[in-house]
């Protein structure tokens, strides 16, 4: 089925009072100033049809807009001869009235119509006909519409190209997507056990540690309990009591001597910390400075736009100044009464026939309504660049909005370690082990002072009674051993739990090492058919390319399905470029549908050449022109 708009006839459709043009069967150039109202024949065109603008919206100004008035007194029309078939959609008094031949039709009955004689649907006809619409579809609804057209890549013709024994069963049963979701979860929930597990295996590795104790201890033990029993016997004179007195002695004055040294030690250490935090503090300051920085490039961003609205507003003013001139002289040219000085004929003085009268009256009159309709189009133009002053005013208004929100976030904005600097991070750290320092040597004078008095206590006491403590020292050991000794059935069952942790950590870590082959092998799966659906797919175009897979910001290969030119993605393409991809995309699909439809652009930028395509081209260039009225280029 092919479709060919031949004619259109548009009266009082928006800015467009009274206009025909006919359309050649291939490329049909529409050429004009800006606002001179080329897009308003697209408009009329899928208006008549559907009762929606090019942009495909219902509810738009239909009716003409004279001075800023939308004039719906006057009765819109608009008339396509597609084919051998007049269609007409005529708005008259908040009216609708379609007609197919000169028969009436009701909104339902046209659209059947259409879609009986036609072959088209509303949406049908966006998707072919507007170059803009199939190039903005999510990327599964493009996939889907390709798809639909050229066939779908079966799992069976990927599986026919490698090795997925361990994920093809899955795919079968859940899909792709399931799959990966499930292999990702059971990943997740397997790294969560195997960290639980390893620190079940650590806790009770320390628990053993700390029950067991070796033969070689307990000889020690047993060893030095002789000994001290031996002492006793031995400790019969005063010299053996004045021996250990003056070894105590010794030893007292050694610890005296290392608590003295900890505490120099320490003493330096305050100071070394007094000077990292002098250092930290003083680097502390360049972050202040960074915020300070940041509030005045706010600053001077708040004021480059008010002084943006500013000047647009003076614009504003000085356009509004000129509208109010044009208006006046429209009104002027309009109310200008029309008469003839002289009625009689130059050559002859006889008086001029009334119907000469009458016809150099007409002259007279249409100079003054084009005069007036020349000042009509020129305040249409000013008002266009009101309305793009407005929305350029709204957005900087926005704009300072944002300047302003973002200066509170920075006044209020905490700062955090990651803005530290190197120098600041370095002296945290020293400050830190300062203190650590400090605390192990002071724990240290703690020790020794503990060991201090013992000495002191030891040498003070009489003979007998430093054997009996000896002895009952030994004793509460040897107990302390028996008690551990007594654990050993404890130890062996905590050894079979340990055993039994390491081999469920050993079975987690083999199912996990199962789960990254079949990773491997979905990701394997998923290059595999983006590539055959890629090779199946470009063939059937000259231009239009597919992206069928992108990488994520954590290193990722997941699906797509993106238009592209030479692996450059639709929207990086400049505006030629994206209306010739998009042209050879529609007519291809339209040859794969073996259905087609009319092309309708608008805005084709500075391309001054559209190639050849098998279909009717409507479409819409911005050209300077003097004599500021559309022209038709047919080709």
């Amino acid at each position: 089925m092919k479709l060919i708009i031949r004619n259109i006839k548009i009266k009082n459709f928006k800015g467009t009072l009274d206009q025909e043009l006919s359309f050649s069967e291939n490329k049909n150039i529409i050429e004009g100033e800006n606002g001179i109202g080329k897009t308003t024949i697209l408009d009329a065109i899928t208006w008549c049809l559907f009762g929606k603008n090019f942009a495909d919206e219902k509810q738009f100004k239909i009716k003409p807009i004279i001075d800023g008035e939308e004039k719906k007194d006057l009765s819109t029309s608009v008339e396509l001869k597609i084919n051998d078939k007049v269609i007409e959609r005529i708005w008259d008094k908040d009216t609708t009235t379609i007609k197919v031949d000169g028969v009436k039709f009701g909104s339902r009955e046209f659209t059947d119509y259409l879609k009986d004689n036609f072959m088209i649907t509303d949406e049908e006809f966006k998707a072919l006909s507007n170059i803009e619409y199939i190039p903005k579809l999510h990327w599964k609804d493009l996939r889907s519409l390709i798809m639909g057209l050229v066939g779908e890549i079966t799992n069976e013709e990927v599986y026919a190209k490698g090795n997925f024994s361990l994920i093809q069963e899955k795919i079968d049963s859940v899909g792709v997507e399931k799959t990966a979701e499930n292999i990702t979860e059971t990943k997740s929930s397997l790294t969560n056990e195997i960290k639980k597990i390893l620190g079940n295996i650590d806790q009770k590795t320390k628990d053993i540690r700390e029950l067991v104790i070796d033969e070689k201890d307990q000889k020690e033990l047993e060893k030095r309990k002789g000994k001290v029993k031996k002492q006793i016997e031995n400790y019969n004179s005063l010299q053996q009591i004045k021996t250990n007195q003056e070894k105590d002695l010794a030893i007292l004055e050694n610890l005296k001597n290392d608590a003295k040294q900890l505490e120099t030690s320490i003493s330096n250490l305050e100071k070394l910390k007094l000077e990292y935090q002098k250092t930290y503090d003083e680097s502390n300051i360049d972050v202040s400075i960074l915020k300070e920085n940041k509030i005045k490039t706010i600053d001077n961003r708040i004021v480059q736009r008010k002084n943006d609205i500013d000047l647009l507003n003076q614009e504003k003013t000085t356009i509004m100044v000129q509208r109010t001139e044009l208006k006046k002289l429209y009104d002027e040219e309009l109310s200008k009464e029309i008469r003839i000085e002289n009625d009689k004929c130059s050559a002859c003085g006889q008086p001029l026939p009334k119907e000469k009268i009458e016809e150099v009256l007409a002259n007279l009159k249409k100079q003054a309504i084009d005069k007036a309709n020349g000042y009509a189009a020129q305040a249409r133009v000013k008002k266009s660049r009101l309305d793009e002053i407005e929305i350029v005013l709204t957005q900087y208004n926005e704009d300072i909005k944002d300047y302003e929100l973002e200066k509170e976030r920075v006044l209020t904005e905490k700062i955090d370690s990651s803005q530290e600097s190197d120098i600041q991070i370095t002296m945290k750290k020293n400050i830190e082990k300062a203190n650590q320092d400090i605390e192990n040597y002071k724990k240290q004078i703690l020790d020794t002072e503990v060991n201090i008095n013992f000495r002191e206590s030891e040498i003070a006491k009489h003979q007998v009674i430093e054997l009996e403590d000896n002895i009952v020292s030994l004793q509460q050991e040897l107990e302390e051993i028996t008690k551990k000794l007594a654990v050993s059935d404890t130890v062996s069952i905590f050894k079979e739990q340990l055993k039994k942790l390491e081999n469920e950590h050993q079975e987690l870590l083999n199912e996990k090492e199962l789960l990254n082959e079949r990773e491997q092998q979905l990701i394997l799966f998923n290059n595999t058919k983006a590539e055959m659906l890629r090779d199946k797919v470009r063939h059937n175009f000259k231009l239009a390319d597919f992206i069928t897979q992108e990488t994520t910001k954590d290193g990722k290969l997941i699906e797509t399905f993106k238009l592209a030119v030479n692996g450059i993605e639709y929207n990086a393409l400049n505006t030629g470029m994206k209306i010739l991809v998009a042209l050879d995309l529609i007519d291809n699909i339209q040859r794969l549908k073996d259905k087609r439809l009319p092309i309708l652009m608008d805005g084709l930028g500075e391309l001054t050449r559209l190639p050849e395509v098998d279909t009717q081209i409507i479409g819409c260039r911005a050209k300077f022109q003097v004599n500021k009225k559309i022209e038709l280029i047919n080709e």
